[in-house]
């Protein structure tokens, strides 16, 4: 750790907290699950593809959070090969049964309507929240499922969002008692509650987090519908509006029931959906798809619910879906949250808003390992990145595959955390040209089909060193590149910088100013291509590859010597609506 990054931590510990303001863990942090040990937070959020998976996040004070540990970092735990974007390991549930700690998750390996590989669903264990078992296989399938044990008979319950058959597909919220050692079902696979939107095809409840509260047992879920239109339609919503097929839509919502048992039956609340932010305008407030809550109360006995939403951007979401978190109040027996109003960019918990942006953040690869919040796309399955002794960068292996192979190209990603910020990677010496297919760059990365990408490789058209960019738009591809002065290739640094609606692409030089080189707007690295998923937001990338072939025998070593990240104020504003 730097002694920024040191000073940076002593601060955030020692500086009291004036406001707890949304979104709480911004970049893509999907359904988030919540668990309070005394005066501690732990949460946990779907990793997908990324390896390694299901990021274990810390808080004391429910506004500043750090990247604890990860739960899934070994191929015995996350086995994903080939898996597309959108698959993998999703919505986690963290439990404390019987002095020991769980997550339960599902994985999907594929998507394939015709031999139907349905979600698997697992649970792993841990006594300290560090280390975590292989995971235990569920007998039922589907996907959300959570693990709820009884605080009056002891029992433990899988609660799952799952299809009534294979044949028709019509999803709900299923449950039985398990076993916790074998995954099987030990009494009755029920169906518990369909949710208050029409029963069909389309609906999506999901999502199942059960609670204990006086004598009512609640069963809270996240609901919402997958749009079926044609091909041609589907292309156009995402492009234009950042839409998702399935998953987290616009009419995402979280809906609560209650009742005497854990089995039901199930009341639902007249008052229903208890969060739902499209109801304001889809296209009105910046706040959508909310959803997919968790409620919980803190050591004082104050309520509040973690959640996902969306930060619509001119009608997209580049960060895709982030925590936020609100307030929870209680009148009849029900919860109501946020005061039963929309949640609000500008709101915040407390007196005074803290509008500080973050600080500066770099990296100079000075660990024997790669430091929380690196990940590689899939299970890595050969040593492709390795750290410099004495903090002198890190190198790619690089093998045949790119950022758009569904395979794992020697890359490490971080997610992208802010909507106006600046990523600048300083690359080690290059001591000898590189072939026309060798590269070496940054990206700004959503999806093997969805990454805009800017490095230094041979010239295509010639001889000597090159910088390109290469901008993805729907199939298209957007090429340019600009001869490089081989006697500066010690001291070069890339650039990407981000804003709410646009990516800009960029080169120094030693101290030379930037030289921007291409630009594309933020909608497309927000939406999924016709038939496709997919769930997560924006990344940046540093990777090398071969391209197709072999990274050549005598070719030279390429990698970074550091890395920074510096932040803007980010002006978001409550209602969707840009000139």
């Amino acid at each position: 750790m730097t002694p920024l990054l040191k000073l940076s931590t002593l601060l955030t510990l020692i500086l009291p907290v004036t406001a707890i303001k949304n979104p709480i863990l911004p970049g893509w942090n999907p359904d988030p699950s919540i668990l309070r040990l005394n005066n501690e937070y732990y949460l946990t959020t779907s990793s997908f593809e990324y390896f390694p998976g299901l990021p274990i996040y810390k808080s004391t004070d429910l506004a500043n959070w750090t990247l604890h540990s990860y739960a899934l970092t070994r191929p015995s735990q996350l086995a994903l090969y080939g898996t597309p974007t959108g698959g993998g390991t999703w919505a986690p549930t963290l439990s404390h049964i019987n002095n020991t700690f769980y997550i339960a998750s599902m994985t999907r390996w594929t998507y394939d309507p015709v031999a139907k590989v349905w979600p698997r669903i697992t649970w792993i264990s841990s006594p300290d929240l560090e280390t975590w078992s292989d995971p235990i296989w569920a007998e039922p399938w589907g996907i959300d499922p959570s693990l709820f044990q009884d605080p009056v008979s002891g029992d433990v319950y899988l609660n799952l969002m799952a299809p009534d058959s294979k044949e028709t597909g019509i999803w709900g919220i299923y449950q039985c008692q398990v076993d916790l050692r074998t995954g099987e079902c030990i009494d009755e696979y029920r169906s518990l509650w369909n949710g208050t939107m029409s029963h069909t095809a389309s609906a999506r409840p999901e999502g199942p987090k059960m609670f204990m509260r006086g004598s009512w047992y609640y069963l809270l879920i996240a609901e919402g519908i997958v749009f079926f239109p044609s091909a041609v339609y589907l292309s156009t919503l995402f492009i234009e509006f950042g839409l998702e097929e399935g998953g987290t839509d616009d009419l995402h919502r979280a809906s609560i029931a209650r009742s005497r048992s854990p089995g039901g039956p199930w009341i639902p609340n007249p008052a229903n959906p208890l969060l739902f932010n499209g109801a304001y305008g889809f296209d009105n407030l910046t706040v959508q798809s909310t959803g997919h809550a968790t409620i919980f109360d803190t050591a004082g006995g104050d309520s509040y619910a973690v959640y996902i939403a969306r930060r619509k951007v001119n009608g997209s979401s580049p960060l895709g879906r982030e925590t936020f978190l609100s307030p929870v109040t209680w009148k009849d027996g029900w919860p109501v949250i946020n005061d039963g109003r929309p949640v609000l960019l500008s709101e915040s918990f407390g007196d005074v808003p803290d509008q500080r942006s973050p600080e500066t953040w770099v990296d100079r690869f000075e660990g024997s390992a790669l430091g929380n919040g690196w990940y590689q796309l899939r299970t890595p399955y050969t040593e492709n990145v390795v750290l410099r002794e004495k903090g002198r960068g890190v190198v790619f292996r690089p093998n045949v595959y790119s950022l758009s192979e569904r395979d794992v190209p020697a890359a490490i990603l971080r997610k992208q955390t802010s909507l106006n910020m600046t990523v600048s990677a300083e690359l080690l010496p290059i001591m000898s040209d590189l072939r026309p297919g060798e590269t070496v760059g940054i990206s700004v990365y959503l999806s093997e089909f969805q990454h805009q990408d800017l490095g230094v490789r041979g010239c295509a058209h010639g001889t000597g060193m090159c910088v390109y960019t290469q901008l993805l738009k729907n199939g298209t591809v957007e090429y340019k590149e600009v001869e490089l002065d081989a006697s500066r290739m010690d001291c070069v640094v890339l650039h990407i910088r981000a804003e709410p609606l646009c990516y800009h692409f960029g080169l120094s030089v030693g101290d030379s100013r930037v030289r921007w080189l291409a630009s594309i707007e933020s909608k497309w690295l927000a939406f999924a291509p016709p038939g496709w998923f997919v769930f997560e937001g924006a990344s940046f990338a540093l990777f090398a590859s071969g391209n197709g072939r072999p990274w050549s025998v005598g070719a030279p070593e390429v990698g970074f010597r550091s890395v920074t990240e510096r932040y803007f104020e980010e002006i978001i504003p409550d209602y969707d609506r840009w000139e």
